[in-house]
C-alpha cells in the first residue's frame, strides 16, 4: 500500500482537483484506491458526490481521542465505484487541532490509523491524502504517514514564493523518518498561451529538476464542471483533454513506481523465451502476444486505442495471452499492462522514449 500526500500550504493550486482526478485515473488503470479527505472544508468529499449528514461517521470519528467507541473502517469508508473508495470529512476535523494539542506523538496518529486499516480492512494499492491548504497538524500528520508527497504548483508569483516553505517543511519531517519522503511536483492550472506561465514552468523545473512531472495539467472548465457535478473527470468527460491530462499523470506516476520496484521484484516476463512472441500482422489486424504463467490479467494500450487498456485472452494453461487489434498506422507505440503494471514488450526490441521519461515498445510495419 503506497500512501501519497497531495500537499501545498497555498490554496487555489489545484490540490483537491488533483486528489480527486489523479485517484480516479489510477482506478481507471485498475488500481484499488482510497482517497482520504483531510481538509475540514470537505471539498474532496463534495467533489466526489458524497454529502456528510448528521450521524454519519467521518475521518474525525476514527482520529478523535475523545470518541468512546471508535467506528469500524467499513462504517466510515464510502464505496464510490469498484476499487475506488473515499474516507469523507467535514468541519468536525477542525476540532482535532485542539484535541491533538496535548497528546504525545500527535503527529503520528494518522500513520497509526493507516497501519491498522491495512491490517483490518484489506489492502489498497494506493491511498491518496488530500491535505488542507496550510501546514498545521493535519498536514503534519499526512506528511508523517505518507511515502510520497505530490506538490501541485499553479503558475503564479505566490506559488513560487511558497515553494521554499513546503520544501523546508519536508526537510524537517524527513529528519525524524527512517525513509525520506519521495517528492513529486506537478504543474497545474496551466495556460500555455501566457509568457508568465512559461516563466513559472522554468522556475519550477529548475527548483525540482527530475522530481517535476513531465505531465502538465492544463486549465479546463470541464474540471470545474465535474467537481460541481460531484464526479471525477473520468466519469464526467472521459473523451476530454482534461481527462487525458490526468490519465497521462497516472501513467507517468505508475511508470516511476514500476521503475522504482523493478530491481526488487520478480515480474515474470524476464523469463519469457524470446522467440516469435512479438507483434505480427494477421489478416484482420496485428496479433499481440504475451507469455506469462504467473499473470492473472494482461492488457494492451497504445496509439491505436488512445492508450485505453484492452484485455488479452489467455489461451490454455501454458501462459500465452493473445489479442488481435485493428491498427490503421504503419508505425505505433504500445505497452502491456500485466496485473496493473505498465511494461514494455520483452519480445519487441524496438523502443522509443516517451514524453514522461520512460520508453514505449515501438513497431514499424514494412
Amino acid at each position: 500500500m503506497r500512501i501519497i500526500a497531495i500537499a501545498n500550504q497555498k490554496g487555489g493550486c489545484g490540490k483537491t482537483t488533483t486528489s480527486i482526478n489523479f485517484s480516479a485515473c489510477l482506478n481507471f488503470l485498475q488500481k484499488h484506491v482510497l482517497v482520504i479527505d483531510l481538509d475540514p472544508q470537505g471539498h474532496t468529499t463534495c467533489g466526489l458526490g458524497v454529502k456528510t449528514q448528521k450521524g454519519m461517521y467521518t475521518l474525525y470519528d476514527l482520529l478523535s481521542p475523545l470518541q468512546q467507541a471508535t467506528p469500524l473502517f467499513s462504517q466510515v469508508i464510502c464505496a464510490l465505484q469498484p476499487g475506488f473508495d473515499l474516507m469523507p470529512s467535514n468541519s468536525s476535523l477542525n476540532a482535532l487541532e485542539e484535541e491533538f494539542g496535548f497528546m504525545p506523538n500527535y503527529h503520528l496518529k494518522l500513520r497509526e490509523l493507516l497501519s491498522r486499516m491495512a491490517e483490518q480492512h484489506g489492502k489498497y494499492d494506493f491511498v491518496v491524502l488530500d491535505c488542507p491548504p496550510n501546514l498545521g497538524i493535519l498536514t503534519w500528520n499526512a506528511l508523517n504517514a505518507a511515502d510520497e508527497v505530490m506538490i501541485p504548483v499553479e503558475p503564479s508569483f505566490f506559488s513560487l514564493h511558497g515553494l521554499a516553505k513546503i520544501s523546508e517543511t519536508i526537510q524537517i519531517v524527513n529528519r525524524s523518518r527512517e525513509t525520506p519522503l519521495m517528492v513529486h511536483a506537478l504543474l497545474t492550472l496551466f495556460n500555455s498561451e501566457t509568457n508568465f506561465a512559461q516563466e513559472v514552468y522554468e522556475e519550477v523545473r529548475v527548483h525540482f529538476q527530475s522530481k517535476l512531472f513531465r505531465t502538465i495539467i492544463h486549465e479546463h472548465v470541464l474540471l470545474r464542471e465535474a467537481a460541481a457535478a460531484g464526479r471525477s473527470i473520468a466519469q464526467h468527460a472521459p473523451q476530454s483533454q482534461a481527462f487525458q491530462d490526468y490519465l497521462n499523470l497516472a501513467v507517468e506516476y505508475l511508470e516511476r513506481e514500476w521503475n522504482r520496484k523493478l530491481p526488487e521484484r520478480e515480474l515474470g516476463w524476464e523469463k519469457v523465451v524470446k522467440n516469435h512472441f512479438g507483434p505480427r500482422p494477421v489478416s484482420d489486424g496485428i496479433l499481440f502476444q504475451f507469455l506469462s504463467k504467473t499473470a492473472s490479467s494482461v492488457e494492451i494500450a497504445g496509439d491505436f486505442n488512445h492508450w485505453v487498456p484492452e484485455m488479452l485472452v489467455q489461451r490454455g494453461q501454458d501462459g500465452l495471452w493473445q489479442k488481435v487489434v485493428t491498427v490503421s498506422s504503419k508505425t505505433f507505440r504500445y505497452k502491456f499492462i500485466v496485473d496493473g503494471e505498465w511494461q514494455v514488450d520483452p519480445n519487441q526490441p524496438l523502443q522509443k522514449e516517451n514524453a514522461y521519461g520512460g520508453v514505449d515498445s515501438y513497431v514499424e510495419l514494412v
